[in-house]
């Protein structure tokens, strides 16, 4: 009789896995999992600049009533270097695609509500960063990790092609990526923030290979409001890791 080794793997982050941007890649658990139904809030992106600066990306200034004037948090005019636009605003089909593990955010707002009947069934969300800083951190709460993509496809003018709709998971354990830009600790709480972690020369667009910038993750502090749960590994930068998810 031959004795087969016994074989197993190390969860989603295994490399003999299948897993890419556009197949997905399997969540660690089903368990204890709660879902919603979801879409894109297509009134933000109507919202959204133009484009934004290096000080309003990292959260060291804001543009002032005035319109044209960027003032820093300290009430003092910012140098011309730090007024040059970064980031413009992305395409639409772009700003909207959501990926499975991706950060969902909503609003904070006594009511969602909006003038079209996708509302009355899901509840809309956000999953693009783009044109917004930490600043802005204050008007949004955490909705839920992406669970099902939703690729949106560019505008032909006939109208949309695939589904809207895709689902959340709000509690239980999925896949995020670490893209804090630092090392997270099994045990250490993470929380969300519109800020990211990229560093470039003052004057420059930022090195994002032409794609939006997405919600991102960091270290959570202590009494921090962007909490979404609770990792259970290790990971680099760069790296998948397994989160328990909770909206409390």
């Amino acid at each position: 009789m031959i004795s087969m080794p016994a074989q197993n793997y190390q969860g989603p982050t295994d490399s003999s896995l299948r897993s890419s941007n556009i197949s997905g890649y399997s969540q660690v658990s089903r368990i204890g999992e709660q879902v919603i139904n979801c879409f894109v809030d297509g009134y933000e992106y109507g919202t959204l600049p133009d484009s934004i600066s290096y000080a309003e990306l990292k959260g060291t200034g804001y543009v002032g009533p005035d319109g044209t004037n960027l003032t820093s948090v300290d009430g003092t005019l910012l140098d011309v270097e730090h007024t040059k636009p970064v980031e413009h605003k992305p395409h639409f089909h772009e700003w909207s695609t959501a990926y499975v593990g991706m950060i969902a955010i909503s609003r904070r707002l006594r009511t969602n509500f909006r003038h079209h009947m996708a509302a009355e069934s899901a509840s809309p969300v956000i999953v693009c960063s783009a044109g917004k800083g930490p600043l802005d951190e204050v008007d949004f709460q955490f909705a839920g990790v992406v669970r099902s993509n939703s690729v949106r496809t560019m505008d032909d003018g006939v109208g949309p092609t695939v589904d809207e709709y895709f689902t959340l998971t709000t509690s239980g354990m999925m896949t995020v990526h670490n893209n804090s830009g630092v090392v997270i600790h099994s045990g250490d709480m993470i929380a969300w923030t519109f800020e990211s972690p990229v560093t470039f020369k003052e004057g420059m667009r930022l090195p994002s290979k032409n794609a939006p910038r997405r919600v991102g993750i960091r270290v959570a502090e202590y009494h921090d409001e962007n909490v979404i749960g609770r990792s259970l590994g290790f990971a680099k930068p760069g790296a998948l890791f397994d989160v328990i998810v909770s909206l409390v």
